[in-house]
């Protein structure tokens, strides 16, 4: 029951993670930046650029080096789950041990595509979801996958 406990402290911080894909210069080069919200901030001030935290910024397409600063931020966030931080509180007059909890992480496609390491748009097996592969289409010149409102996943037969 330690999220019971965490909720227990009002001081504690609860933050939402946001990693967002961006092409630049024409498709050239694509950047990733990894920020944080602090969701104990009112939602008018939480999305405002000076109350958000920038952890860290990956360039490249895909960047061989990004699952290295996705490793450090985990093992920061387990220390601040586990240990958490000492700050000072003017209210009282004490220093006070508080921790963080990673409430909720939220990505576009791109960016999740980057931190799950997994295949990427026009890949076989592109979906971060379901199981199904895709297939190449001479006509179209591109990947297409059978899959629609109208033929969900478990109706489908899987095609070689």
């Amino acid at each position: 029951m330690r999220h019971i406990e965490f909720f227990k402290e009002a001081r504690n911080v609860s933050i939402l993670l946001s990693a967002d894909g961006a092409a630049l210069w024409q498709n050239k080069m694509g950047v990733f930046p990894i920020y944080f919200q602090i969701l104990n901030l009112p939602p008018e001030l939480r999305t405002k650029y000076a109350n958000m935290q920038v952890y860290g910024i990956i360039e490249g397409q895909h960047p061989a080096n990004s699952q290295l600063l996705y490793g450090k931020l985990v093992d920061e966030l387990v220390v601040l789950w586990d240990e958490g931080f000492v700050c000072w509180d003017s209210y009282t007059d004490e220093h006070v041990r508080l921790k963080v909890m990673l409430f909720a992480i939220l990505m576009d496609y791109k960016g999740a595509v980057e931190a799950a390491q997994i295949m990427d748009v026009g890949a076989y097996a592109a979906c971060l979801v379901c199981k199904i592969w895709g297939t190449w289409s001479t006509l179209m010149h591109k990947m297409v996958y059978l899959f629609s409102k109208q033929n969900p996943p478990g109706m489908l037969v899987a095609r070689r």
